[in-house]
């Protein structure tokens, strides 16, 4: 089971990697602003085909190097699990590099050729929405809450036919952490399954009230697709959040019984996994970063083809990673690499908010640990 888990890990890291160039933004080729004029140009394409071949080849040698040497390891699961670390490791490594070699390749093109000459740049601003804001699907709230109940109430119903000693933590198939039969056993999947939702709703509240990344060449339909990436990405997080809790539930209801999860339950929990983030990652590319991708048929393409997003790289540090700009009042701002938004580290509120997001994180992991 744990040649399939890492086998699963290596497939998405490189099925990621690959399919990240069409999600970003076609003036963010791997994190460098550029105008929309040359989000076409032959540099850039064919950094992409080349990012593109080399993940391809290195997660199929992971692949065929990693599961051959897991198969032949002799050991427990742990033991396992830690060989397969390194052809995931080493992908992660690749995937990285390769990153960093399409970047500088495209900021050495943008800077040689002066792609900014002569470009008016400028910054779009949609009040609207502020003065009548997106709204958060609460809705589709109600399924990752809903779930904790259904937890909570197996526990209950489980709790008389417990044995003495219930298994609390599992590599897979053995039980490697047990606790003493008492309410806390029911209570800590329900603690991870509401820290969690309430984790994720929170942010994602938060983040309806993040800066709008809008195109100065098209404010009017970046502003509509803005709108409809918050509310499909809303969506689909909330869906894998349920996805995740019902992942827990199935875990810790054969433990309950006195025994690791077997087969039923792990495709069980395998298939709730996949589903959330299946539908996650079919949402995103079909919306791309900020809802690039999204058709508006209502707002016409390019409304000033003359003008260009400024060009911010230099408040991106950390290979575009991390976003650095202490006259920027935002606190969460879209992400440059990837699905979603990051904090503003140059805002002393954005490390008040991280470090009370990564304590919460934090507890979850140490809690169950320790019981």
């Amino acid at each position: 089971m744990t040649v399939a888990w890492i086998s699963v890990a290596l497939f998405t890291i490189a099925g990621s990697a690959w399919i990240m160039p069409a999600v970003q933004q076609p003036t963010l080729p791997f994190g460098v602003r550029v105008p929309a004029q040359r989000a076409g140009d032959a540099a850039i394409a064919g950094q992409i085909r080349s990012f593109r071949s080399r993940v391809a080849v290195g997660g199929l040698l992971g692949l065929l190097a990693g599961i051959p040497l897991m198969l032949t390891v002799d050991g427990d699961e742990e033991t396992v699990a830690l060989v397969g670390l390194v052809p995931m490791v080493a992908l992660m490594l690749l995937v990285g590099l390769c990153y960093l070699r399409a970047r500088q390749a495209i900021q050495r093109v943008k800077a040689e050729d002066g792609w900014y000459s002569g470009v008016s740049q400028r910054v779009a601003v949609d009040t609207s929405l502020r003065t009548g804001p997106e709204r958060l699907p609460w809705p589709w709230v109600l399924p990752a809450l809903l779930v904790p109940l259904i937890t909570l109430a197996a526990g209950i119903a489980s709790y008389p036919e417990m044995p003495d000693r219930v298994p609390m933590r599992t590599n897979g198939s053995t039980v490697v952490a047990w606790q003493t039969k008492s309410p806390w056993v029911v209570a800590v999947p329900v603690i991870l399954e509401l820290a969690t939702t309430v984790l994720l709703v929170g942010l994602l509240a938060w983040s309806y009230r993040s800066r709008a990344d809008l195109d100065p060449s098209a404010p009017k339909r970046s502003a509509t697709q803005h709108r409809l990436f918050l509310r499909r990405i809303s969506r689909a997080l909330l869906v894998l959040a349920a996805c995740g809790n019902l992942t827990v539930l199935f875990a810790f209801l054969p433990m309950w019984q006195g025994r690791a999860p077997g087969p039923l339950a792990t495709a069980a929990m395998v298939l709730c996994t996949l589903l959330g983030t299946v539908y996650l990652v079919v949402v995103a590319l079909r919306a791309g970063q900020g809802g690039s991708r999204i058709s508006t048929v209502a707002a016409p393409a390019a409304e000033r083809p003359d003008t260009a997003h400024a060009d911010d790289d230099r408040y991106w540090r950390l290979a575009g990673l991390c976003y650095v700009n202490r006259d920027d009042p935002a606190i969460l701002v879209q992400k440059r690499i990837g699905i979603g938004w990051t904090f503003n580290f140059g805002n002393p509120r954005s490390l008040l908010l991280l470090t009370a997001v990564l304590a919460a994180l934090l507890a979850g992991v140490l809690v169950p640990a320790l019981v």
